[in-house]
């Protein structure tokens, strides 16, 4: 009898065991699904993309954008009348729920639904102001990495095709803080090729997304100071 007593204590001790195991283990599958939720939550989260009307135009006259989900926020700074915004896809089509909310009156700020963008080619403006159309490039940048020491870079007689590029500076051993300047043909800087932030020493930086098509460039950085290095699309 004593021995059957422990016996059933012994299967009494074992369940609970695998109970409280497979307590446990269900737990953390839960936690893990809800912290893989929660990443794919942030990780859809759509893009705002702030753009202000002055008179007869748009103070933004380029986007250069990554495919994804966005949300076009749109403010009239001082025109006196109500203003919209018209997003339109290479076959002149409005895309999906690219309207506003609401027109937007002078000082007041209006936006979109959410966007979805895909690799190509749009363009915005606003018929009610009216503006002229600007472009906005969609496509996956390509990640230029470069490097600064005293008063040069270390990679030179870059050669590209067109597309979209991200460039990333990264300071090697100069006592100050860096940039990068691109400029065009033109000499005016590049949209979106300035670093998000200045790049300490041993520290890296990135442009925004930059769209080049064929053409000559130059880059350089005033405060180092460096050369005018040449940049060639085609």
């Amino acid at each position: 009898m004593k021995n059957f007593v422990q016996l059933l204590s012994l299967f009494a001790l074992v369940l609970t065991f695998s109970f409280s195991a497979s307590a446990q283990m269900a737990h953390k599958d839960a936690m893990s699904a809800k912290g893989e939720d929660a990443m794919m939550a942030k990780k859809a989260a759509p893009t705002v993309i702030q753009l202000s009307q002055t008179e007869g135009v748009y103070e933004t006259t380029q986007l250069n954008l990554a495919p994804g989900d966005y949300i076009f926020e749109v403010t009239n700074r001082d025109v006196a009348k109500d203003l919209g915004f018209y997003l339109q896809d290479k076959t002149d089509a409005q895309v999906a729920n690219s309207g506003l909310e609401a027109l937007v009156g002078k000082g007041e700020t209006s936006r979109t639904g959410v966007v979805t963008l895909t690799e190509g080619s749009y363009q915005y403006s606003c018929p009610l102001n009216p503006t002229p159309h600007y472009a906005v490039n969609v496509g996956t940048p390509r990640v230029i990495h470069l490097e600064q020491t005293e008063g040069t870079y270390t990679t030179t007689g870059l050669a590209l095709t067109p597309g979209f590029y991200v460039f990333e500076v990264e300071n090697l051993g100069v006592e100050k803080d860096l940039g990068f300047y691109l400029q065009d043909a033109q000499g005016a800087q590049v949209a979106s090729s300035g670093l998000k932030e200045l790049v300490g020493n041993g520290e890296t930086s990135r442009s925004g997304i930059v769209y080049l098509p064929a053409g000559d460039y130059q880059y350089s950085c005033p405060l180092n100071p460096t050369a005018h290095f040449e940049l060639k699309v085609k």
